[in-house]
């Protein structure tokens, strides 16, 4: 331990260049070996054959079949132009790899080292299975959005977030830190960047696109993973069968969805309001307590899902006690999830029935983060202009 910026005691003293250079070289190593498997063995991975299965169809996403993802994430699939999946898999597992290591980047010129360190070591567990995700793609864009925005270049910061909403949704939940700031011009780029590539999606891929990706592909029932899914699961209430690409369990009315929706949206709403009145960098675990919010409430927790906790994770390590009770937690989520993608590899099919209660003690940990930070009450309000130009690096 450490004190950091602040006073306070922080996590990795020294974030030595040999520590820095063995994380990337374990990626390095796992990348190769994802790519001599691609090479050697047939891909079996549903994500990527899911992939490889649009990038070779004459057909128009959204309009002539169904997609769960969002258009910027289905227009650079398209763009591999089809190929094998051998092919597909290499190519996702290369800019997964380019997205990691810029998001580490993004924190160490937002932050400093120590949590882009913290980031890469974080992730460890998680690189099998995001890898051949386009979560970290998401990631890499969010947190260079929100480094973008802390050292005032608004614009450029609100644009990206935009770009990172319409390449995975669930950087949505960060759009408040544009409003934090108070700028306009952030949150006219934000806008403005949806509007266009909403509307680019719209004459593209007509009307349905906005609701397959909500609806996970149109799927009915719960993901097992899920916190609903999995508690469905546990009580053996009704059978798991396959959907869309996943274990899924039951029926999720839409009332139950617009239940949760709501549920979702005020719990979103209070996070940060507090975190506008209270003291410490609404990048760290704010952001993680609303990301954490996102997975409770939704239908669907795949395991890369988990990838969306590590920058504020790290960040959040840098922060105040409750800050770093709230990484804590999240670290939880994180461990048990690479856990759980070890033990689970294939996500169609049922495993064994102790492994829905590491998916239930996973899930905790999720709410244990939003409850955590959402407790404390020990923060002084500080003006947030003031609060986000004293937490900047000099």
């Amino acid at each position: 331990m450490a004190e950091d910026a602040r006073g306070r005691p922080g996590l990795l003293e020294r974030s030595p260049t040999g520590l820095v250079v063995a994380l990337v070289a374990v990626r390095v190593l796992v990348l190769a070996a994802l790519i001599a498997a691609a090479l050697r063995n047939p891909v079996t991975d549903v994500a990527v054959l899911r992939a490889q299965r649009i990038a070779s169809s004459p057909a128009t996403p959204y309009r002539n079949f169904p997609v769960g993802t969002m258009p910027l994430q289905t227009l650079t699939v398209r763009l591999f132009e089809g190929g094998s999946p051998s092919t597909v898999a290499i190519k996702v597992a290369l800019l997964a790899f380019v997205a990691d290591l810029a998001a580490a980047w993004a924190l160490a010129w937002g932050w400093g080292r120590r949590p882009s360190t913290l980031y890469l070591l974080l992730g460890l567990p998680l690189l099998p299975v995001v890898y051949l995700r386009f979560e970290l793609v998401g990631v890499a864009l969010a947190v260079w959005a929100v480094a973008w925005i802390r050292h005032r270049g608004e614009v450029l910061g609100g644009a990206t977030l935009g770009v990172a909403v319409m390449t995975k949704l669930w950087p949505i939940v960060l759009a408040p830190l544009v409003l934090l700031r108070r700028a306009r011009s952030g949150a006219i780029a934000f806008a403005g960047v949806i509007l266009v590539l909403g509307a680019w999606w719209y004459l593209t891929g007509g009307p349905k696109g906005p609701f397959q990706v909500a609806s996970f592909r149109e799927a009915r029932g719960w993901q097992a993973q899920s916190l609903v899914g999995n508690l469905l699961w546990l009580l053996g209430r009704s059978p798991t069968y396959v959907e869309a690409d996943a274990l899924r369990i039951g029926h999720a009315a839409e009332w139950m969805r617009g239940l949760l929706f709501l549920g979702l949206a005020a719990v979103e709403a209070v996070l940060w309001r507090r975190a506008d009145r209270q003291e410490g960098d609404p990048a760290a675990g704010s952001a993680l307590a609303a990301v954490a919010a996102l997975t409770v409430f939704s239908p669907f927790f795949a395991v890369q899902f988990a990838a969306w906790y590590l920058p504020w994770t790290a960040l959040a390590y840098e922060g105040d006690a409750v800050d770093r009770r709230t990484a804590t937690a999240g670290v939880v989520v994180i461990a048990l999830t690479g856990l759980i993608g070890l033990l689970w590899s294939d996500p169609t099919a049922t495993p064994a029935g102790w492994v829905a209660w590491l998916v239930l003690a996973r899930n905790v940990a999720a709410i244990a983060v939003v409850v955590i930070w959402l407790r404390a009450r020990d923060r002084r309000a500080v003006p947030v202009r003031a609060r986000v130009a004293a937490a900047a690096p000099a």
